[in-house]
């Protein structure tokens, strides 16, 4: 008890880093030491990811002394067909032990507001499934938006059966375009995706598919097998909004299903947003169910 109190106070004592900064790549050292002996952290370790963030001109880090106190990660999406909404994610953050959660964000957000503004931000963007991290930005002045919800449909359950609406075809490099232009009509800029995200996914799909009506794409499917311990993951479906309400995206989805049963997986999983509420009818009709907690989505409006 003794231990925690004094925890408790040499946290709060703490003022936070002394310098405040942009980011560059040669942070690589004091980043890697920071996250190596962090009190909290949100984000991805790849080293790979971090690079990327350190180059991205808008990430902050904190010093004091020749020690990293705190660290920022931002990632601007490219452009996602409207330049009037022009989103960037919070990535990774990393704090160093000592050092208030909220008091250092407002530190490390305040030296990113020049150059986010200088781009022309829409927002900040990030998920929380933790508290402590749920807490911070929202004193920080983030708000939630929505939540991502998860579902699955285990290996357990009947296969669903949906009419052939349309026909549907192996998507590969060729589709390119035409995904990212049936992924840039299904979505409002906020879920879209920059086109880079995108083309990652749809080319390491283990299974993409494309709908069509009468020769004319109307949607796309993208999943990614898994081990047989873990459950195949629909990564993303889409409809074009003029083909709506024909069961074309119900039948992308049991293709979907039938694939994971056919590489053996004990299921499928998938995420939507809890706003959707039309999606989340038809997973659930289709026999899928909720699985592990909603994680929030929070804004911060520039």
């Amino acid at each position: 008890m003794v231990y925690f109190l004094v925890m408790n106070w040499w946290h709060n004592v703490r003022k936070g880093p002394v310098e405040t900064r942009t980011a560059t790549s040669t942070d690589r050292p004091a980043l890697a030491a920071l996250l190596a002996n962090s009190w909290r952290r949100h984000g991805p370790l790849a080293v790979e990811e971090q690079v990327t963030l350190l180059n991205s001109g808008v990430s902050v880090i904190g010093f004091e002394g020749d020690n990293a106190t705190g660290f920022l990660g931002l990632s601007v999406r490219a452009p996602a067909g409207d330049p009037a909404e022009h989103w960037v994610d919070v990535a990774l953050v990393a704090l160093a032990a000592g050092y208030a959660a909220d008091r250092t964000i407002t530190q490390l957000l305040r030296t990113a507001l020049p150059a986010l503004r200088a781009q022309h931000a829409t927002g900040l963007v990030c998920l929380s499934a933790e508290e402590w991290w749920h807490k911070a930005l929202t004193i920080v002045g983030f708000v939630e938006v929505d939540q991502v919800i998860s579902y699955a449909h285990t290996g357990r359950r009947p296969l669903p059966t949906s009419p052939a609406t349309a026909t549907l075809r192996p998507a590969g490099p060729a589709e390119a375009d035409t995904v990212l232009r049936l992924n840039a009509a299904a979505f409002a800029p906020f879920w879209r995706y920059d086109p880079t995200k995108m083309l990652c996914w749809m080319l390491t799909a283990d299974h993409a598919v494309l709908a069509e009506v009468d020769g004319q794409p109307v949607g796309f499917a993208l999943t990614t097998s898994a081990s047989n311990s873990e459950y195949a993951q629909l990564i993303r479906v889409a409809t074009d909004p003029a083909a709506r309400g024909r069961g074309i995206g119900l039948q992308m989805v049991t293709d979907a299903l039938r694939h994971s049963r056919k590489i053996g997986a004990p299921g499928l999983a998938l995420n939507t947003q809890a706003s959707n509420v039309g999606s989340r009818r038809m997973y659930e009709e289709l026999g899928f169910h909720t699985i592990g907690h909603a994680v929030a989505v929070l804004v911060y409006p520039l």
